[in-house]
């Protein structure tokens, strides 16, 4: 028989099983085939961007209610109305149902070699977060210290992840555009095999945008008057994609470890009420 894993890991994969999952369902998401993709393509969109939302929305209403406890008092009706309702929600699901579609889009663009870099920064969340969350257990109220633990790790966890991103980009084989017009170099690059579907639509989207920064990067120095623009606009194409990309998968991460921690709250809660 097959040695079992030692108790520690066992705990650990426990403990973390929640962000193992919702990386799974993206890894999965990268392998359908576009037949099954398309289809699957909705309830992908829901679970990853309510995993957004929650840590985002959480991450807010801390912010405000620091806010207003510091500003407010607890019995002004002032309080309850500006604590974050329906109108924050609102604008925080908006912002998830776009960061979530661009994370499903760009997952089946890129080579498989980013999922390296993905996995590396899963790594580095959980440990930095593990870190974090016993060195500040010690100061903070018991209730926020896994929520101030994934404040504290969400900004260094994405700016190096979108570091990552970018130099990976930077540094695997791109196709050669120079001297090409950018509509001829979006009819010889961009592929219809993912049909006419909304997937396929979306794909075919992204391989444009991804198309015009690499075609604007090199042909920067071919028009003359227009060589810094264009490099320019290459770049910031290229930091604004990959930036979003990295923040929507860390935030789909902390969004399970905030589900994560709402239903452990909510079993101990209900274990109290019954004792």
């Amino acid at each position: 028989m097959a040695k079992r894993l030692p108790i520690a890991w066992r705990r650990a994969l426990f403990r973390q099983g929640h962000i193992l999952l919702a990386a799974g369902l993206l890894a999965i998401w990268t392998l359908l085939k576009p037949g099954l993709a398309a289809p699957l393509l909705l309830p992908f969109w829901i679970v990853s961007a309510q995993l957004i939302f929650a840590g985002s929305f959480e991450a807010a209403r801390q912010r405000r209610r620091a806010w207003l406890g510091q500003y407010l008092l607890t019995a002004s009706p002032w309080h309850r109305w500006l604590r974050g309702g329906v109108l924050m929600a609102l604008g925080h699901q908006l912002v998830a149902i776009v960061l979530s579609l661009l994370l499903l889009v760009k997952l089946r663009l890129v080579p498989s070699v980013y999922w390296l870099i993905l996995c590396t920064a899963i790594v580095i969340l959980v440990v930095s977060q593990k870190a974090i969350r016993r060195r500040v257990r010690r100061h903070v109220v018991g209730n926020f210290v896994s929520a101030l633990s994934r404040r504290l790790v969400m900004w260094p966890a994405g700016l190096l992840l979108m570091l990552l991103l970018v130099l990976t980009a930077v540094w695997l084989p791109q196709p050669y555009l120079v001297g090409l017009g950018w509509e001829e170099s979006l009819i010889r690059h961009i592929s219809t095999a993912a049909g006419d579907s909304l997937l396929g639509m979306l794909e075919r989207l992204g391989q444009a945008l991804e198309l015009t920064q690499y075609w604007a990067m090199q042909n920067a120095l071919e028009w003359s008057g227009f060589g810094q623009g264009l490099a320019l606009l290459g770049w910031l194409l290229l930091l604004f994609t990959h930036s979003a990309f990295a923040w929507a998968f860390i935030r789909v991460l902390i969004g399970a470890d905030t589900l994560r921690d709402m239903v452990e709250r909510t079993h101990d809660a209900e274990s109290k009420d019954m004792s």
